[in-house]
C-alpha cells in the first residue's frame, strides 16, 4: 500500500466524454424577456415541499436566478451597443477578446465584450453600465436594489467558491449577527422568493431607466451625429424598442392596447418638443 492510498482510495480511471450532447441551439428572444423565461422556470423548482426535503436545493436555484441576470446584463449591454452610436463611441477603446469574436463572428462579435466580466455585484453591473454605454445609475432609484442585490450575491459567493460556507469576507458585508461555528448557507422558500423579487426590481428597474435613457438620445444627441437619417428615424425608434419591450408582460397588461412602439415615439416626441 502506498503512502497515499491511507487518506483515501486511488480513483477511478476515466475522461470525459458526451460534451457534444451538453450542447443545444436557442433562439434568444429579447434580454428581459429570455430573462422571465429563465428565472420562472427556475423558480418552478422552489416549491416549499421540496426545499424542506433537499436543503441544498435553494442554493442551487439561487444561482441560477443570478446567473439569469447576468445573462441579462450581458445582453442588454451588447444588444444597446449595436443599436446606440453614443455606446459606441464610449466603448470605442475598450478591448475584447479575440476568441469571442471567432465563436460569435462579426454579427454578434459585441457579446464577447463582456464575456470576460462578472455581474455578480452592483458595482461591476454600474462599471460595465457607465464605461461601455456612458449610462450613469446613480441616483436613489438604485441605491437599495443594488444593495439587495449585493447582499445575494455575497451568498452566491460562498455557494459556488466555498462549497456553500459563507466566508468571513462576505459575512462582514451583509447584515448578519455573529456566530461562533463556520455558517453553512441554506435558502429557504420564503428566502429565495425574496432574493427572486430583489434580482427582479434590478433588471426591471435597469431596463426601464437604460430604454428611457435610449429614448432621450434617439430625440436629442443622435439628431445632431453626422451620421442621424431622418428618414430612418422610426426604424431607429423600433430597434430601441424591441430590444426592450417585455412581450411576455404586455400579453397580460390591461393596457396593453395603449403600448405600443409608435404611441412611445409620439410620446417622446411631446416630451421633446419635435
Amino acid at each position: 500500500m502506498e503512502i497515499e492510498d491511507y487518506v483515501c482510495v486511488s480513483p477511478p480511471t476515466a475522461s470525459l466524454t458526451g460534451l457534444s450532447s451538453c450542447m443545444t441551439e436557442v433562439d434568444i428572444p429579447a434580454p428581459i424577456d429570455f430573462y422571465f423565461e429563465r428565472s420562472r422556470e427556475i423558480l418552478q423548482h422552489g416549491t416549499n415541499a421540496r426545499l424542506n426535503e433537499f436543503d441544498m436545493l435553494g442554493g442551487l436555484l439561487l444561482l441560477g436566478l443570478i446567473s439569469s441576470a447576468e445573462g441579462y446584463f450581458r445582453s442588454i449591454l451588447s444588444t444597446t451597443l449595436d443599436i446606440c452610436p453614443v455606446s459606441r463611441g464610449t466603448a470605442a477603446e475598450k478591448q475584447i477578446n479575440l476568441g469571442g469574436v471567432l465563436w460569435h463572428g462579426k454579427e454578434d462579435f459585441r457579446r464577447s465584450a463582456f464575456e470576460h466580466m462578472s455581474f455578480a455585484s452592483g458595482k461591476e453591473i454600474s462599471s460595465a453600465a457607465k464605461g461601455y454605454l456612458g449610462f450613469d445609475m446613480k441616483g436613489s432609484i438604485f441605491n437599495n436594489i443594488l444593495s439587495d442585490y449585493d447582499t445575494v450575491c455575497h451568498l452566491r459567493h460562498g455557494l459556488i467558491h466555498n462549497a456553500g460556507i459563507l466566508p468571513g469576507r462576505n459575512a462582514v458585508q451583509i447584515n448578519i449577527r455573529s456566530y461562533t461555528k463556520p455558517v453553512a448557507i441554506q435558502i429557504d422558500f420564503a428566502f429565495l422568493q425574496n432574493a427572486a423579487a430583489s434580482i427582479d426590481s434590478l433588471v426591471v428597474t435597469f431596463n426601464r431607466t437604460l430604454f428611457s435613457e435610449l429614448c432621450s438620445r434617439w430625440a436629442s444627441s443622435w439628431r445632431s451625429r453626422a451620421d442621424w437619417d431622418p428618414q430612418k428615424e422610426r426604424k431607429k425608434f423600433t430597434q430601441i424598442w424591441n430590444a426592450f419591450i417585455c412581450k411576455s408582460e404586455l400579453a397580460t397588461r390591461t393596457d396593453k392596447k395603449k403600448v405600443t412602439a409608435t404611441l412611445c415615439m409620439k410620446k417622446v416626441k411631446e416630451d421633446f418638443n419635435l
